[in-house]
This record gives C-alpha cells, sequence and structure tokens, in this order.
C-alpha cells in the first residue's frame, strides 16, 4: 500500500504530470494487485492523506474574500478541491483508467458500508464519474438478436428485475414483438452501462405474467400494437451506482418507440415496489386505519373478519393470488398509494 500511495504521491507532483501516463497505469497495475484489506488500507490512505488541505483551504478564501478576482477564485476552488480529485483525474490518463476508476468505485462503495469514513472518498469519485459519464458522452444502441455475442452475454448476466434463463429466454425477449434499449460508453466498449425492455402489445396489462410467460409469435405486425409496457430496466455497472441513466434512457426510448410506431398510444410500466411488501407483512392496526381511511370497512366485510391484524393477513394472502378480486386490487392499490405518498423517506 505505501509504494502506491508513493506512485500516487509522484503522479501528482511536477515531475509526474510530465510522465502521467506512465505513472498512471503503474499506479493502476499495483491497485489490481491488492488484497481486499490492502484495498480498504489504500481507500483510508485516500480519505485521510489526500483531501483538501484547511490550511490551504483557509488561506486561498483569505486571498478570495480581499480580492475577489479571476486568479484568487482559480486558486480558491484548487483548494477545496483537494488532491483525491485531480489524482482520480490523472489515473484516467492511463489505458483503460475509466474501466478500472469504474471497477474501483465499486470495490470502494463495498467497504464504504463498513468504512464511512470513506465518503469523502466516494464523493469526489462520483463527481468525476457523473462528469465522464453525462449524457453528452452515451451512446444509445438498439439491442437485438444479431448484437455481439459479448454484449448479449451481458444482458443475462446483469438483468437485475426478470432474470433471464439462458440463450432462449433471451432470444424471447429480443423477438419482433418486443424491443431492447441500451446506453453504452466509449471508455467501457461492450460494456452496456444500463438497459431497457419493452413488450408491445395491445391493451394495458396488469401483470408480468403474461408478457414474461408470452409465446414466440409466429408473426407480429408492430403497427398492430398500441401499448408499450417497460417491464424491464437493469443497471449494469455497480461502480456508476447513483449516476441516473434512468430517466435519459426512458425519455429517449418513449421518442425512439413513438417515431418509429405512430400507432402507440399508450405507454405503461410494470415494475415492482421496493419494500411495500416487507411494510404490509409488518403494518400495525393504526397505522392500517390511517392508510385506507374510509375503506378499512370496505377490508372488514372483504375479508369477512373485524380482527385488522387477521384482516391484514388475509389481505396479504389474497394479494398472492394469479386473479386478485377487484375489491382486493382496490384496497392494494390505496395502501401502495399510501406507502409511495404519505410516508417520509
Amino acid at each position: 500500500v505505501s509504494g502506491l500511495s508513493s506512485i500516487c504521491r509522484e503522479l501528482l507532483s511536477e515531475r509526474g504530470e510530465a510522465k502521467g501516463t506512465a505513472l498512471a497505469r503503474e499506479a493502476l497495475d499495483r491497485y489490481g494487485e491488492l488484497t481486499e484489506d490492502d484495498r480498504r488500507r489504500f481507500f483510508g490512505d485516500l480519505a485521510e492523506n489526500f483531501g483538501p488541505n484547511p490550511t490551504m483551504v483557509d488561506r486561498t478564501y483569505r486571498e478570495w474574500r480581499d480580492a475577489p478576482n479571476a486568479k484568487s477564485r482559480q486558486a480558491l476552488m484548487s483548494a477545496i478541491e483537494g488532491e483525491r480529485q485531480r489524482l482520480f483525474r490523472r489515473l484516467n490518463m492511463a489505458p483503460g483508467g475509466t474501466s478500472a476508476l469504474v471497477k474501483g468505485r465499486a470495490q470502494l462503495l463495498e467497504a464504504l458500508s463498513a468504512e464511512p469514513l470513506l465518503q469523502a472518498v466516494d464523493d469526489d469519485l462520483r463527481h468525476l464519474l457523473t462528469s465522464w459519464f453525462n449524457r453528452g458522452f452515451l451512446e444509445f444502441h438498439s439491442i437485438g438478436w444479431h448484437t455481439p455475442a459479448q454484449v448479449l452475454e451481458k444482458l443475462i448476466a446483469y438483468e437485475a428485475v426478470h432474470a433471464i434463463r439462458g440463450w432462449d429466454d433471451l432470444r424471447r425477449r429480443l423477438a419482433s414483438d418486443r424491443r431492447c434499449y441500451a446506453f453504452f460508453h466509449p471508455a467501457l466498449p461492450g460494456e452496456p452501462l444500463i438497459f431497457v425492455e419493452i413488450a408491445l402489445v395491445n391493451g394495458l396489462s396488469a401483470a408480468i405474467g403474461p408478457i414474461i410467460e408470452a409465446p414466440m409469435p409466429a408473426t407480429f405486425q408492430a403497427e398492430s400494437a398500441d401499448t408499450a409496457i417497460f417491464y424491464s430496466i437493469s443497471n449494469c455497472q455497480p461502480g456508476l451506482r447513483g449516476i441516473s441513466f434512468g430517466n435519459f434512457l426512458i425519455k429517449q426510448v418513449a421518442d425512439e418507440l413513438k417515431r418509429d410506431h405512430p400507432a402507440l398510444k399508450q405507454f405503461s410500466t410494470l415494475s415492482p415496489v421496493p419494500g411495500f411488501r416487507r411494510w404490509l407483512d409488518g403494518l400495525d392496526t393504526s397505522l392500517l386505519e390511517r392508510a385506507l381511511g374510509s375503506d378499512i370497512g370496505t377490508m372488514i366485510e372483504a375479508m369477512g373478519t373485524d380482527d385488522l391484524a387477521i384482516a391484514r393477513g388475509c389481505l396479504v394472502e389474497a394479494a398472492d393470488e394469479h386473479a386478485i378480486e377487484p375489491t382486493v386490487l382496490r384496497l392494494l392499490q390505496r395502501l401502495c398509494a399510501y406507502y409511495l405518498c404519505e410516508l417520509p423517506d
């Protein structure tokens, strides 16, 4: 670890700036050889010894306050930025540097859960990655069965919502009534950053099962579909967690679909509600009454008991039925609306 830190110091020096690419490559090679414990120590060194210098920040702030001009402002900004961001920028000069930093951040996030003091390191690295991976640098591509196999393999590996059960399942998801789009970045060739899967159907769907389990169509006329169901979206790079791609991708896909398929009139999503089932399982009776309001009587009547704890359990069981009764669906929708809109974050 001390050897790697020394290389990083040299990389930050004037001499290091002159031969930056070679030093950056050497630093990343050394980092790649570290054990998990050594990585944690290196992250700790970055947190403790490569941050902004308080004395320098104070001095440059006073200089800017006394003479607020472009030169003093730039000196203050440089002092506040500190050495870590400059180090990450110079490491990025190495071939494959961006990929290595993305991988390194994934490892940093794993260490962060046990070492909150590493948050400052993550803040600096995330700040830079947000700039390097902004929408202007992203490449938008449609994914089909004839996309290179190395990319298709990544879809199977990275699918985070509805697991892809091998090549036959993937082929079904790329059939004529399906669409798949992804963002890529020039610095990570062949590596999707995020991808979304869409089903072209007639009418809105109330469940994912019929979409996932639908057989391969013998023929399909895309112009006959009036609805696009966004049924899965997966972030592929753990090291880019917290950097938003989803909104940009969904909006661009919607525009693409509307342009290519003018008959589409409805755009919908089938997505799980994180934590809702767990919340519902542990819901106490007072909060249940507050969430359902005037519908509490409807639940008692539908579940056949005035014991609210038992009624809640029966409602949860009824939610697991393949065909949900309209009354049960309405109760669940009201509870879900309360969960999403009324509870604090």
